[in-house]
């Protein structure tokens, strides 16, 4: 897949592991899109409220407040915003769990870049 452009739209990532946050930085720079960080569930609806961003990438276990919680939150305050819950335990509970949250979508740890920039796209754009 070719870099897609996403320099029109913004993305927070809600990602408490340092690493993977480097992970999904790196592998999103050439796409021009505008990355907010949040550390902690708490800090990821608090960075919803400020820049009401175009998607949110959920890591699912997130200090604070998990990232189930912090979807359900966001969800009834800001609906139309698509979250994509990630997570290294992608067993049929978890994404039931990710569902009954407001999640849009989910995505299996560890994450290549080609198919973050699929469900990106999928859900900024419409097309995969």
């Amino acid at each position: 897949m070719d870099t897609p452009d996403f320099k029109s739209h913004t993305l927070l990532i809600a990602e408490d592991n340092l690493q993977n946050f480097r992970f999904f930085a790196l592998a999103l720079k050439p796409t021009g899109i505008v990355i907010y960080h949040a550390k902690t569930g708490a800090e990821a609806i608090a960075l919803c409220k400020k820049h009401q961003p175009d998607l949110v990438l959920m890591d699912a276990m997130m200090p604070e407040l998990s990232g189930f919680d912090a979807t359900c939150e966001i969800k009834k305050r800001y609906p139309a915003i698509p979250v994509i819950m990630l997570t290294a335990y992608a067993t049929p509970a978890s994404i039931r769990e990710a569902v009954s949250a407001g999640c849009n979508d989910y995505l299996a740890k560890p994450v290549n870049k080609s198919l973050l920039y699929a469900y990106i796209q999928k859900w900024l754009i419409g097309t995969a």
